[in-house]
């Protein structure tokens, strides 16, 4: 089998998997989600659940998150490391960490 083959085949198998079992953009945003959250662990807990002194940021409602991260970056809300934290988030960024967290 020559090598441009291989391609076609690989290119078609992959777009089947999509069409048969679909939903790949939802678990793209779950991943997208978790790695965005990811760094949050390091100060707020494993899953966002808290680490003294700092709150914890799981469960909470998806729409009051994004406002806080909001806050913190516009320098609306004061902390020490959050408003460097918040930066350079689009809102779809801030949504899908939110979404993320709240699962936890």
């Amino acid at each position: 089998m020559t090598l441009k083959r291989v391609a076609q085949t690989g290119l078609a198998a992959g777009l089947l998997g999509i069409l048969l079992f679909g939903g790949v953009a939802s678990a793209a945003d779950v991943s997208r989600g978790a790695l965005l959250a990811a760094h949050c662990e390091t100060c707020h807990g494993t899953g966002g659940k808290g680490a003294t002194p700092n709150p914890a940021v799981s469960g909470m409602d998806v729409a009051d998150m994004v406002d806080i991260m909001k806050a913190f970056a516009s320098k609306e809300e004061s902390s020490t490391m959050m408003y460097r934290h918040a930066q350079g988030y689009t809102d779809e960024e801030l949504k899908l960490m939110a979404e993320y967290l709240k699962g936890k």
